[in-house]
């Protein structure tokens, strides 16, 4: 039974969590509440420094990246990425079974107040001068399971703010430069645009990151996950 409970200590990203946040209660209601409003959340040096260090040298040894690009109406992305499983290093595989323990989602459910029951989405990204993402919200349904959660885990070290790949929060117009081992933390829903600005062609470092959703079941109720179909073009706009 002891050897159980430790087992689900270890797996759960609370067990990683610099010791401060994880036993601050006070803090845990504040981070609830506002991921609740619809805020972001900001969390500097968040994980203990072995396990960040870890997942630093796993990410910057890291070879085998893709580039991956697209365009929809109004987005546009271009970075580079570890989205095939297949290929992750063994690091990165035992950080994703840290995120899609039951333990990990059962708090994040308890802060969010969202259902984080489905499986987890995850995987990492490097930008490299001239890679970006354009303003975009994440929100997506499918097969009933909805995105609920979202994390951006930076590790990006000695970065400077002129070489761009600032991660910008629209509804605060409020930007968060990489920076190592800052987490960032946010509600899911249509409202929540955010976007990557462009790295800059003369920028050095390595921007690096860990990024998915937990995810959980889409409600029929909710009028974010109506399917009204797509609205018509006005005639006239007042820009």
């Amino acid at each position: 039974m002891k050897k159980e409970v430790l087992g689900m200590a270890i797996s759960s990203i609370e067990f990683f969590l610099d010791p401060t946040i994880s036993t601050d209660k006070p803090l845990r209601r504040q981070i609830s509440n506002r991921l609740m409003a619809g805020d972001i959340i900001v969390i500097r040096n968040a994980f203990q420094s072995a396990f960040a260090d870890r997942m630093f040298d796993c990410l910057n040894n890291y070879s085998n990246w893709k580039l991956y690009e697209g365009y929809e109406k109004h987005f546009h992305y271009h970075h580079h990425n570890i989205y095939d499983e297949t290929l992750f290093p063994d690091a990165l595989r035992h950080c994703r079974d840290v995120f899609a323990s039951e333990p990990t989602k059962s708090l994040v459910q308890d802060l969010s107040r969202r259902d984080c029951t489905g499986p987890v989405t995850f995987s990492a990204s490097l930008y490299r001068p001239g890679d970006h993402s354009l303003p975009h919200n994440d929100f997506t349904v499918k097969d009933g399971l909805q995105r609920q959660v979202a994390f951006v885990w930076n590790l990006t070290r000695d970065w400077r703010p002129d070489w761009g790949g600032e991660f910008f929060w629209c509804k605060k117009s409020r930007g968060v430069n990489p920076s190592f081992n800052t987490l960032l933390l946010f509600n899911v829903d249509r409202s929540c645009k955010h976007f990557v600005t462009l790295v800059s062609p003369h920028a050095q470092g390595k921007r690096l990151a860990i990024s998915g959703w937990w995810m959980g079941k889409a409600e029929s109720t909710n009028p974010e996950t109506s399917a009204s179909g797509p609205a018509e073009e006005p005639r006239v706009e007042m820009i």
